[in-house]
């Protein structure tokens, strides 16, 4: 990402899930999230990641 220009970028995955913490772990950090609750449409929460790429953050 970084050497087509881009200064951040976001990920996510579902709190249920264990990603969040291997996220985490390579410097991504928590920026938000949704909760789907319509019954025929829930799921657990989506959780949103981002983390700086440029070299001097």
């Amino acid at each position: 990402m970084k050497s087509q220009g881009y200064g951040m970028v976001m990920t996510s995955t579902q709190v249920d899930e264990t990603a969040q913490h291997f996220y985490r772990k390579l410097g991504y950090k928590d920026c938000g999230g949704f909760v789907i609750d319509i019954p025929a449409y829930a799921q657990p929460m989506e959780m949103f990641f981002i983390k700086s790429v440029l070299s001097d953050s």
